[in-house]
């Protein structure tokens, strides 16, 4: 077995095609082909199912994939560490969407001064694709929005996060309302599939409440801006909402019988491994992440 089979392994599960992968990996498909089958042969596993022309990995190929994933990151750690040896250590950070913009510049500005001999590599994205660059060995850690979805993730909570709800001064409903009454209302609420909108969505499935909001978006201000125009009520982080709270702009509606709180993790692959350095910086992060300032 050498990293070349784990590389192929790997093309073939990203493609779900044998042809797709050599393409990608500029050698012939009869290649990709004998390589997959080397490796059921040598640990008699089966490793994909051919359903509808496309090849679908199994439960065995999916644990593999991931043990193949640490693997080569691995590997490229080793490579990238042999090869530039004589420069900067590089540490690689994620955040999900909020936490980029509210509290990582404060972050990485005081990492820099505080790390000056270390590069620094960010990442902001929605948090499934972070939580997958965690996963692959792409990231060092990162700060997500809600607990991590797979076991192979390790989380520490960092912060708990307040959603209130706001409408427009002008919006006809009153200061004090219980959950069923607020979802009754015209809902601004985030696209479905979002953090934000999962942790309602859960909110809401629990207590056995249907919603039709009669706005999605993927913006944050977009919601705002409606709300101000008294076009609904939407809920959301309190930390985004100070300037149009304290200006006049939107009114805080209290909901009587449900406190929305999120948590914030820092997060990083169960298996993964930090040197002196990385883990110097790592724990700086865990301790002051409630002190960034947003």
């Amino acid at each position: 077995m050498t990293i070349r089979h784990l590389k192929v392994f790997t093309c073939v599960c990203k493609h779900q095609s044998m042809t797709r992968a050599a393409e990608e990996l500029f050698i012939a498909q009869p290649a990709v082909s004998n390589t997959i089958a080397e490796i059921e042969k040598n640990y008699n596993v089966k490793l994909f199912e051919r359903i509808n022309k496309r090849l679908l990995l199994t439960d065995e190929g999916k644990g593999l994939l991931i043990k193949a994933q640490e693997v080569l990151s691995a590997f490229d750690e080793f490579e990238e560490q042999a090869l530039n040896s004589s420069k900067k250590p590089l540490l690689k950070i994620g955040s999900s969407l909020t936490i980029g913009k509210q509290k990582l510049p404060w972050l990485l500005r005081n990492l820099k001064e505080r790390f000056p001999d270390v590069d620094f590599q960010v990442s902001i994205n929605q948090t499934s694709i972070i939580e997958n660059k965690i996963l692959s060995g792409a990231l060092d850690f990162a700060f997500i929005q809600g607990k991590p979805s797979d076991q192979n993730i390790k989380s520490r909570l960092v912060d708990c996060n307040t959603f209130i709800a706001v409408c427009g001064k002008k919006y006809n409903m009153p200061d004090t309302v219980t959950l069923k009454e607020l979802c009754r209302y015209d809902l601004l609420l985030r696209e479905d599939e979002s953090v934000s909108r999962d942790f309602l969505d859960n909110i809401f499935a629990l207590e056995n409440i249907v919603v039709k909001p009669v706005m999605e978006s993927i913006s944050n201000q977009a919601l705002i801006s409606a709300a101000v125009q008294n076009l609904g009520v939407t809920i959301m982080p309190e930390s985004l909402l100070s300037r149009q709270l304290n200006n006049g702009g939107l009114r805080k509606i209290t909901v009587l019988d449900y406190e929305f709180t999120r948590n914030s993790y820092l997060v990083y692959h169960k298996d993964k491994s930090f040197g002196a350095a990385k883990k110097e910086i790592f724990d700086f992060c865990y301790k002051n992440y409630k002190y960034m300032q947003s």
